[in-house]
């Protein structure tokens, strides 16, 4: 009668020590091995190791990128009640990724985990409210949700919350409530967050107006491949706010904007190449070329 029990805690610790394995070489960058580790952990049932085996083929870390295997993996876990899992099959539901676009079906994995606590669920079941995506629109709720995970600290939700005051969704505006948010987020390293206190700086929005703070904060959260921040670098350098007047420059960063996809910097680079803007003579063909990657 002891006999399966004995087997299934075997089973147990071989699962965690190919989960630990994993881990080490995904840190040690040896992502092929992580992928194997983790495979072997989750074809053991550890919940962990199958999540993060989604996570790698989501990301195409080690394995070639693939949604439907990364749901497949991630569902798993998330029959399972367990919430990273949930929350990552969520997110697949809400982008359309590997599946249908769904949002009812994002708003209920991201609900199971979000009603347990999960801080990231609850951010996003915040974004579904706040852009009425399969639900009806509802800043206040959305605010509401955002508190739970910026009460946990979460970055995405303390810039998301942040957001709402800015614009005064779902609260009254509050400028200097933003930046206190933003700061936050960016202090711990957000990219959205510093750029978003980075133009709370070059507006003058809930303190005083500094392009050299903004500048500070803009090439931050570049750095970091944050395309919007490309993008007001660019226009600091082409509009000389805070800085020489430097068409090159700005179309230097512009063009970094557009190569990490950012659309609004690609579409100002069509037109720049289109009409011969920002010192650039017209280009049909780097036009037409930048043009491709809206599609």
């Amino acid at each position: 009668m002891r006999t399966l029990p004995l087997l299934l805690l075997l089973a147990s610790l071989s699962a965690t020590a190919d989960f630990k394995a994993g881990r080490e070489a995904y840190q040690a960058g040896d992502l092929v091995k992580a992928a194997n580790e983790f495979t072997d952990a989750a074809n053991k049932g550890d919940v962990r190791a199958q999540t993060e085996l989604g996570n790698l083929y989501e990301r195409g870390e080690g394995v070639a990128p693939d949604f439907a295997k990364a749901g497949f993996w991630y569902r798993k876990a998330a029959d399972k009640a367990y919430m990273p899992a949930q929350t990552a099959l969520g997110y697949l539901y809400e982008r359309g990724l590997g599946v249908a676009r769904d949002y009812a079906q994002a708003m209920q994995w991201y609900r199971k985990a979000a009603d347990k606590g999960h801080a990231l669920a609850q951010n996003n079941v915040g974004v579904l409210l706040e852009n009425g995506w399969g639900v009806k629109q509802d800043f206040a709720k959305a605010v509401e949700w955002y508190r739970k995970a910026v009460d946990q600290g979460l970055p995405l939700a303390q810039t998301n919350l942040g957001f709402m005051y800015a614009e005064g969704r779902g609260v009254p505006k509050d400028n200097a409530q933003a930046v206190l948010l933003y700061r936050k987020a960016a202090d711990a390293g957000f990219p959205q967050a510093q750029n978003n206190l980075g133009y709370m700086y070059a507006s003058g929005r809930g303190l005083k107006q500094d392009f050299a703070e903004a500048k500070l904060w803009y090439e931050r959260a570049a750095k970091e491949g944050n395309g919007q921040a490309m993008l007001n670098l660019a226009l600091m350098h082409q509009n000389a706010r805070g800085v020489p007047q430097d068409s090159a420059r700005a179309i230097d960063w512009l063009t970094r904007a557009g190569n990490v996809g950012y659309r609004p910097a690609i579409q100002r680079l069509v037109k720049i190449y289109t009409e011969g803007l920002w010192g650039e003579k017209p280009d049909t063909a780097a036009a037409a070329d930048w043009a491709k990657k809206l599609n």
